[in-house]
């Protein structure tokens, strides 16, 4: 019996079935079935109701569920405090990132694994913390916005604005943009969000702006290159501009006007011992993420 095998028992029971448990750890889904197929016939009993439609705990599971739970609990606390002993923690971390942050993010999570050489990164690009968390088995995401009710732990790290930007060339054929109402009239370039609403209701400073657009996208890097090639407006967070505006390929528009702050997060599964290495990046993402405010 392997510990691997153990925690993959209750990871099936997290997800409610085979194939969810396999596209959070990356393995084919036969290779789940086999291995709880081989755990029942260690213990000598049958762990799930298994139909076409349900895969339920039997009494049996419920039980044995339980006391894992905490079992590998103990144990991961176990093989923290070895490690803690050791100058060079190994592990790893699987990482979710919304779209457009690696880039931003990308030196500060070179700079960990150059501190951390034994420890390995799983880089995921995500669009919600909350939805993927569980069904792409991470063990840390970025999100951005409204917390959910949930049971995951969320920690602050900065509140994000975002400003009006355009390209040169876009305001060559729009001079008129003096005020903020100007921008209704202008084509802007929105961002769809997963949910699949419309970003195209802008909030700058006591205003509210509808604004129109012929131009949305799902992928806020299509929403930007969108910009700086001059379909429009578009409303986005320095951060992730900083670079077309110090080179000229965007113009913040407008500066008077910014949105309230937006908080960003990270979060974490739920569970009373988050291993030593994820620990250590949450640390380390705490403390450099916050200066990329200052830095765009």
């Amino acid at each position: 019996m392997k510990v691997e095998d153990l925690t993959l028992f209750t990871v099936v029971v997290k997800l409610g079935s085979f194939t969810a448990a396999a596209n959070a750890l990356d393995l084919p889904r036969g290779n789940v079935s086999r291995r709880i197929s081989e755990l029942e016939q260690h213990l000598g009993v049958s762990l799930f109701f298994r139909t076409t439609r349900q895969l339920s705990l039997t009494q049996h599971g419920e039980a044995y569920h339980q006391k894992l739970l905490k079992a590998l609990e103990a144990l991961e606390q176990a093989n923290d405090a070895a490690q803690q002993i050791s100058d060079s923690p190994k592990g790893k971390i699987k990482f979710g990132l919304l779209p457009e942050s690696n880039g931003p993010l990308q030196d500060i999570i070179f700079s960990f694994q150059d501190k951390y050489p034994d420890i390995e990164l799983d880089i995921r690009i995500i669009n919600n913390g909350f939805l993927d968390m569980y069904p792409q088995g991470l063990d840390l995401a970025v999100h951005g916005g409204e917390l959910h009710n949930s049971n995951i732990i969320a920690r602050k790290v900065f509140g994000l604005k975002r400003i009006l930007v355009a390209s040169p060339e876009y305001l060559a054929l729009n001079p008129d943009i003096n005020k903020i109402q100007d921008i209704e009239n202008c084509d802007c370039v929105c961002y769809r969000w997963p949910n699949g609403e419309i970003e195209n209701q802008w909030h700058l400073n006591d205003e509210h702006l509808q604004v129109g657009t012929k131009l949305t996208s799902n992928s806020i890097g299509f929403v930007k290159n969108s910009i700086i090639h001059g379909r429009g407006i578009g409303f986005l967070p320095p951060m992730l501009i900083g670079d077309e505006i110090r080179n000229g390929q965007l113009i913040h528009i407008l500066p008077d006007y910014c949105s309230a702050n937006e908080d960003v997060w990270l979060l974490s599964p739920e569970k009373k011992g988050i291993s030593r290495v994820t620990r250590l990046l949450i640390d380390h993402l705490l403390i450099e993420m916050p200066k990329l405010v200052s830095l765009s």
